[in-house]
Parts: C-alpha cells; sequence; structure tokens
C-alpha cells in the first residue's frame, strides 16, 4: 500500500490499536456507505498506534495503511494521519466508532453548505445508555458542553458555533489545520478541545445532523477517573502553554468548588434514581480533576 500522501478529496483518518474485529465493523460501515452515488474520491487511511496491521485489511483503493512501530498516542496518531492523508478535508473516527448510515453525506453535505466554517463534527453517544459512567458523560458533560441539541434525535436543524468538535467524530479542512497547527501531541486529553479554541470554532465550527456515532464511552470507574485525572492534567498544560484564563487554576478551583457545593446535586437530576450514586460518583470526579490539574501544575514549573 502506498505510504505517500493520497490525492482524495476526503480522507478519512481511523486511528486504531488493538482493536481488530470494532475497526473491520467501523470499515464495513464506511465501505457501504461508500456505495452511495455522491461518495465519490474519499480514501479511508488506517494508522496502526504500535500494533501490527490487521490481517483483514484489503491491499486495495480505498484503503491505505500507515503503521507505526511504537504507540504515539491519539494526538500523534491523528496528526500523522493528517500528513499521510495530503487532502483537502480530514475527518477522524474512532475505531470503536459506530457512524450513523448518514454519517458521510451528512459530512459532505455539510462541507458544501457551510464553504466559510473550517470544522465538523456530530453527536457522540454511548453504545450502553443504562451505563451510569456513559450516562454522566452524555446528561453532564457533552449536554452541558453542546446544548439541548445534543440530546434530541438526530433530525431538524444543525448547530452553528460550537466549541469544538470531539476529536473521535470530526473533520477539519486541512488550510484551517495548516494555519493553526494540528493537536497538541503534549496533552494527555483535551486536544480536541484545544485545537477548537485555536480554531474558534465558536464562529467557524458546526455541528451537523446526521452525523452522529455510537462510541466506547467510560463504563467502569476506574476508567472514568483515569480519564478525569487525565483532563486535569490537559488543563494544566494547556494553561500554562496557551495561557487560556478559563484554564487558569482560579478558574478551575471555582469551577470545582461550584460543582461540589450545588451544581452536582442539579446535575444528578438527570439521573432519576441513580441520583445518590451520580453524586458520589461526580464528587470523586471533581476530587480527580483538581489531583490531575495540581499534579500537573507542579510538575511543569
Amino acid at each position: 500500500m502506498s505510504d505517500g500522501p493520497g490525492s482524495a478529496a476526503l480522507s478519512v483518518v481511523v486511528i486504531t490499536r488493538d482493536r481488530s474485529a470494532q475497526c473491520e465493523r467501523l470499515c464495513a460501515i464506511l465501505e457501504e456507505q461508500l456505495k452511495q452515488p455522491a461518495a465519490t474520491d474519499v480514501e479511508i487511511i488506517l494508522v496502526f498506534d504500535g500494533c501490527p496491521v490487521y490481517g483483514w485489511v484489503p491491499e486495495r483503493q480505498p484503503y491505505r495503511t500507515v503503521h507505526l512501530a511504537c504507540r504515539s498516542g491519539i494526538a500523534a496518531a491523528r496528526d500523522i494521519g493528517i500528513g499521510h492523508a495530503g487532502s483537502p478535508v480530514v475527518a477522524f473516527l474512532d475505531d470503536d466508532a459506530l457512524p450513523a448510515r448518514t454519517w458521510l453525506s451528512s459530512l459532505q453535505r455539510g462541507l458544501a453548505s457551510y464553504p466559510d466554517h473550517v470544522a465538523f463534527g456530530g453527536r457522540v453517544t454511548g453504545h450502553d445508555s443504562t451505563n451510569l459512567y456513559a450516562q454522566l458523560r452524555d446528561l453532564v458533560y457533552y449536554l452541558e458542553t453542546f446544548g439541548a441539541w445534543y440530546l434530541s434525535d438526530d433530525s431538524g436543524p444543525d448547530q452553528p458555533g460550537t466549541p469544538y468538535v470531539n476529536g473521535g467524530n470530526s473533520a477539519y479542512r486541512r488550510s484551517a489545520i495548516q494555519s493553526s497547527g494540528a493537536f497538541d501531541q503534549a496533552l494527555p486529553a483535551y486536544s480536541d478541545v484545544e485545537l477548537g479554541r485555536r480554531l474558534d470554532l465558536k464562529v467557524h465550527g458546526v455541528l451537523l445532523t446526521g452525523m452522529s456515532i455510537l462510541h466506547d464511552h467510560p463504563a467502569t470507574f476506574r476508567v472514568y477517573m483515569e480519564r478525569c485525572i487525565r483532563s486535569g492534567r490537559a488543563r494544566a498544560l494547556i494553561w500554562k502553554r496557551r495561557g487560556y484564563r478559563e484554564h487558569g487554576p482560579r478558574a478551575v478551583l471555582l469551577a470545582i468548588l461550584s460543582n461540589i457545593g450545588w451544581n452536582n446535586y442539579a446535575r444528578a437530576r438527570r439521573l432519576g434514581q441513580r441520583r445518590a450514586r451520580a453524586v458520589a460518583v461526580l464528587f470523586c470526579q471533581e476530587v480527580a480533576h483538581g489531583f490531575g490539574y495540581m499534579a500537573s501544575l507542579v510538575r511543569n514549573r
């Protein structure tokens, strides 16, 4: 397979590591969508982040592979994928994603309908809607980030003016990436959030109806807390590297205190009978986030 930059109009980059079955399922969904008449000149670039190339990957178009001998991390792997794509629009899907059947056509519609916008995304919801940690991800974090649009069904109007587009379900015009720089590889999390800040996506981004995916949200307490610690570490690094006031120590401390003091009780009401357990998990979330933030500040003085 070719290792040089492609010449397609759209590149879909999938970062994968030791998830052969999930990645094959994703690619089968994409292949079905590539059969649509409008889905022309699209390539699928599989970036193998420190794992062998899967045996099922066909050596033919629309596939191209990039093999990284050592694990690079999601931000670095995405940046490498951008370099190998070479097309004017680069989209990203996580290897465990289940895209809606309208994912590709919705992205192509968005590219045509919003010529002045530089980033495109859609809803990202958990596979297991009954899992508490997945519910917290959807009903707290995503809802408060993207508003009521996020929990509505996948129809109706698009949502221009988004703070960022989720890195596991996103697309960017290459010209914007070239002018602002790509994902910050130093960040253990929040690389898509930080990129959205640099690209000013509240003006230049849009969430598209129909460009939705199902995704593996954290499903256990341990994984959820590890994610909270990484998020805290990342916010401290963003503040140190970029100076964004919303990620500074004062802003983070006030947010943690506000959440523990009263916000988390209002959030927990969305969980119904799981309210008490949700409050407990949200309290631990704030502690873990604060721990990660302070540890990163001390380490990077």
